[in-house]
């Protein structure tokens, strides 16, 4: 975390009143006794200082393995300021506010801190840390050891959560080393009676926490933190079989006291109690307490032990048919977990580890079927065997084609077994037309894909249903276009809309059985085309071939746009012209009074201001002819009134 404390008002407060006494504690300040081993040294307010020392001394020529539950408070980046573990000779009432945590300035005296904001002035470093420390010095850079992350799991412990802090000491190795949630952090080495209390082994110690101007609410507790376990997997194991608890309790100093609640009305007060026999299956909630050398009793350590009852199983199966699964009736009862592994054998061979068989793959016949199982505790069942028959299925086919729209269409079903007899044949023909007869026919009225499918059941009352795709087709016979053809000059016929092809009448083809034969004629010829699909469905068509004779434009040299009915348009006259370019006029001084490529157009005699002017006019044109031949013509006419 990233902490600047914009307070950094640090000094030292010897609380001379008030100092209370607990048991083999003294309380000092802001600190309060919050149950029968665990402290409050600081309220979430700002400028509170406690501390709480043992009140009397221990010597630090013996070792010592002590083990805590602190808890820093839960805010992160604005909380303040950490709590101090101390060994020091003076007094149990010392302690102070502010950034100091009340260590700044007691010497002689060792300091463990977990220091939770960065005064920037004490050298401290952007996360959580800890560091040990000698003679009230809390300005870092001549540490004994660290600072380091108090965690290793992550810069932050203002976590809202509860952390294991431990701290040994090894006279005969000079060596102070620190744990947080059971993970070494750091470790110093140091004759601490000689070089620290000037050779006075004897120390009280103690915890003083501290707030400024930001806070945290800050604790500590000696450790009683019971734990066992059971040596099982899960905590599960099937009945019949003894369950081996071991201790493996966390506590400040030695434990004086065990107890065990086994949930079945029998308890212990051994620290590892003999292997337990349960005498029936259950689930049972196991209970262990501690109880420390100053009496505290811990809360109980809650462990859910599971002692599993062998399944018993059963089941009824019904006969069926091929590639059908029989209906089984399962009664499977287990009080104490559930079913989760399944063995099936089928005569006498394994067949499936699945809660619900396959059976679709079988072929007929007689079978005994096998039933093991175990419940998730991995007590095994009995043992059940029952027997069923798979019955043959009709073996059937069926014989269809293809077919035309509004043509009838035959169908017919064949049995191909002989190990059964078939009493009912049904056939759904796909467009909600239904027959139960083995042979028979159909008509579709609309070209598609039909579904169809045939059935036949048999006496032993097995139903085989095989489908069928019916494509219903129709024949569209195109022979293309009447066109006019040069005398005696080769052109092809294009045909469509079938598989095979008939041309009449044949004279003048190249082959009268293909889509497109060449032609050649001197006579106007009308050809019938007959198609037939690959489904047999036949079509006709036909074309009128016309024999080019000549070609020609005629206009007229006068008309009279009277409408009176005659000769009121003037429109040239066309043979055999297939295209035209243009057809336009001009009046006498050159002026354009009408132009179209309409063969079907002509002018009325009205020019600009809807006049029409008699006189002289001059045309001109391009057109082309059925064969190619391209027509440049010019010419006059007169309009008459």
């Amino acid at each position: 975390m990233n902490k600047l404390n914009s307070l950094l008002i640090l000094f030292v407060v010897v609380f001379l009143a008030p100092v209370t006494s607990f048991s083999q504690y003294i309380l000092n300040g802001n600190a309060t006794q919050e149950s029968c081993n665990c402290y409050l040294l600081t309220e979430p307010e700002m400028w509170q200082g406690g501390s709480v020392w043992q009140q009397t001394k221990i010597s630090l020529n013996e070792p010592f393995d002590f083990k805590f539950n602190v808890y820093l408070g839960t805010i992160d980046a604005g909380g303040a300021d950490g709590i101090v573990f101390m060994l020091q000779p003076l007094s149990t009432s010392l302690g102070a506010e502010g950034g100091g945590m009340g260590f700044d300035g007691v010497s002689p005296s060792i300091g463990i801190a977990l220091d939770t904001w960065q005064n920037i002035s004490d050298n401290d470093p952007d996360f959580d840390h800890i560091s040990i420390q000698a003679n009230g010095i809390i300005k870092h850079g001549n540490d004994l050891a660290g600072p380091v992350p108090a965690s290793s799991s992550g810069n932050n412990i203002e976590d809202g959560n509860w952390h294991v802090l431990q701290i040994k000491w090894d006279p005969s190795t000079k060596t102070l080393s620190t744990y947080f949630d059971g993970v070494f952090r750091l470790s110093a080495k140091k004759d601490l009676v000689a070089d620290i209390f000037k050779n006075d082994p004897m120390v009280y110690w103690g915890f003083s926490a501290a707030t400024g101007g930001a806070y945290n609410i800050q604790k500590f507790c000696t450790a009683l933190n019971p734990v066992f376990n059971s040596g099982l997997a899960n905590d599960q194991i099937c009945n019949g079989t003894p369950v081996t608890f071991k201790d493996s309790s966390t506590s400040f100093t030695t434990i004086k006291n065990y107890y065990w609640d086994f949930d079945d009305g029998t308890t212990s007060d051994l620290a590892n109690p003999p292997a337990h026999l349960y005498a029936k299956p259950g689930i049972y909630q196991v209970k262990h307490f501690i109880t420390a050398m100053d009496d505290c009793e811990s809360e109980p350590f809650v462990r859910t032990i599971k002692i599993g009852d062998n399944p018993v199983i059963s089941f009824g199966i019904f006969d069926t048919c091929q590639a059908l699964n029989p209906r089984i009736m399962p009664d499977y009862k287990v009080d104490v977990g559930y079913i989760n592994e399944w063995k099936w054998e089928l005569n006498g061979n394994p067949f499936s580890n699945a809660e619900h068989p396959d059976f679709t793959a079988l072929p007929q016949g007689n079978y005994s079927l096998t039933l093991t199982a175990k419940s998730s505790i991995g007590c095994g069942s009995n043992s059940f065997t029952k027997d069923f028959i798979v019955e043959p299925k009709p073996q059937i086919s069926a014989d269809i084609n293809n077919g035309c729209k509004d043509i009838l269409l035959s169908f017919g079903g064949n049995q191909t077994d002989d190990l059964t007899t078939i009493k009912n044949w049904h056939w759904d023909f796909g467009d909600s037309n239904f027959s139960d007869q083995k042979n028979d026919q159909h008509t579709y009225s609309s070209v598609g894909n039909y579904k169809v499918a045939l059935s036949a059941e048999a006496t032993n009352g097995c139903i085989t249903t095989i489908p069928k795709n019916v494509f219903i087709n129709e024949a569209h016979a195109d022979a293309g276009r009447d066109t006019i053809v040069v005398s005696n000059q080769f052109f092809q016929l294009n045909g469509s809309g079938g598989k095979t092809y008939s041309w009449l009448p044949t004279i003048g083809l190249s082959d009268p059985f293909v889509a497109n034969p060449m032609a050649k004629i001197t006579e106007d010829t009308k050809y019938l085309l007959t198609v037939k699909t690959e489904e047999g469905c036949v079509g006709t068509a036909s074309k009128n071939v016309t024999v080019f004779k000549g070609s020609a434009i005629y206009v007229p040299t006068a008309f009279t746009p009277d409408n009176d009915g005659l000769n009121d348009i003037l429109k040239p006259y066309y043979v055999a012209i297939k295209s035209l370019s243009y057809f336009t006029i001009y009046n006498r001084w050159g002026q354009k009074v009408f132009s179209t490529n309409d063969l079907n157009a002509g002018w009325d005699g009205i020019s600009k201001g809807n006049q029409k002017i008699e006189g002289g006019y001059v045309w001109v044109l391009k057109a082309t002819d059925v064969i190619g031949r391209v027509y440049n013509q010019k010419g006059s006419f007169v309009l008459i009134k």
